[in-house]
């Protein structure tokens, strides 16, 4: 590995932009040179934890020669022009999912990164977490045999929309995780998708509640997902899902609701992150470290990332396919 510093900054200072930060303050090979929020309290306080530059506009960021590489992880209808500014000022970049709140933006954006020649992906954490490699590999070994099908649920508290609210949906917020790892184990795209929802929780802000989608690849694999994000506040962790795939030679099990660790308490059962972003003796680990650890090696060494942009675009193109299934009634067809 090239022994220089990576510079990089961070746009956008929420949780998760904050995480990013922490991670690239920890990395050896990595300098947190500026960040940048556009809320003025968020944005002194990430000045203050990491005592860097905090700019308002990103383009101020952008446009500073020496920052190599960006964490963009703004709201996701917000992506596509600073993913575009990015690249006319030639950053590597760790985009957070999805790819673009539109598909004709995903589109937009996958057509740029074709023969661009810093690393540019998109953060879809699963693909770092070693549960769901396990099952790749699996997989690809040959000792499930030929899949049937795949049953995978991702159901979360009802605090996580609020936050989303005109910015993203259940389908592309939640859902598209599944999808992704679903297109990865499978290596292509559905052929066919079928989706129906409801709204309760969220109808005023026009949001659905719940999705069951039923995906049908070429080679006759079934997979039905099913995201739900209502559940209660005091629900025992911050995500529930599950994965269970059928195969001729056996059956692979993922249940990360239970993470190993559990705190019982007079008020609430609770399981804490042990998982995605969690400090071990004062410093971040988790597969977002594992993420953003593979993201500066590729922009150092110059290697190939794990989640393509074309990846992302496909993943995207079903949760397209969700939501016209959606408004329509119909299976479509990809």
């Amino acid at each position: 590995m090239d022994q220089r510093m990576l510079k990089v900054g961070v746009i956008g200072m929420g949780q998760m932009g904050t995480e990013h930060a922490r991670v690239y303050r920890k990395l050896p090979f990595t300098e947190l040179t500026a960040v940048c929020e556009r809320d003025d309290d968020r944005r002194a306080a990430a000045h203050e934890a990491f005592g860097c530059p905090a700019h308002k506009d990103y383009l101020e960021l952008l446009s500073n020669p020496d920052i190599d590489a960006v964490s963009i992880v703004l709201p996701d209808n917000l992506h596509r022009p600073c993913v575009e500014e990015a690249i006319r000022q030639k950053k590597h970049i760790l985009l957070e999912k999805p790819l673009a709140h539109k598909l004709e933006d995903a589109r937009a954006l996958y057509e740029l990164a074709k023969g661009y020649e810093k690393v540019f992906t998109v953060g879809f954490l699963l693909r770092f977490d070693a549960r769901f490699s396990a099952v790749k590999s699996a997989l690809d070994s040959g000792e499930l045999g030929e899949v049937v099908h795949i049953c995978c649920r991702r159901n979360s508290p009802i605090t996580g929309p609020r936050r989303y609210i005109g910015a993203s949906d259940l389908s592309m917020h939640v859902m598209v995780h599944d999808i992704d790892y679903l297109n990865w184990f499978m290596g292509a795209p559905p052929v066919t998708v079928f989706a129906k929802a409801r709204s309760v929780m969220l109808r005023e802000h026009g949001m659905n509640d719940v999705i069951y989608a039923l995906l049908t690849y070429g080679n006759g694999v079934i997979a039905c997902l099913e995201a739900c994000w209502t559940l209660p506040e005091n629900a025992p962790t911050i995500i529930d899902d599950q994965v269970e795939l059928v195969g001729t030679k056996g059956v692979a099990y993922i249940d990360a609701c239970d993470k190993g660790v559990r705190f019982i308490t007079g008020q609430r059962v609770r399981y804490p992150d042990s998982r995605h972003w969690f400090d071990v003796n004062g410093q971040p680990a988790g597969d977002l470290l594992e993420e953003i650890l593979a993201f500066a090696r590729c922009a150092l060494d110059g290697g190939k990332p794990c989640v393509s942009v074309e990846e992302a675009y496909h993943s995207l193109r079903v949760v397209d396919a969700i939501e016209r299934s959606l408004a329509t009634g119909a299976e479509i067809s990809l």
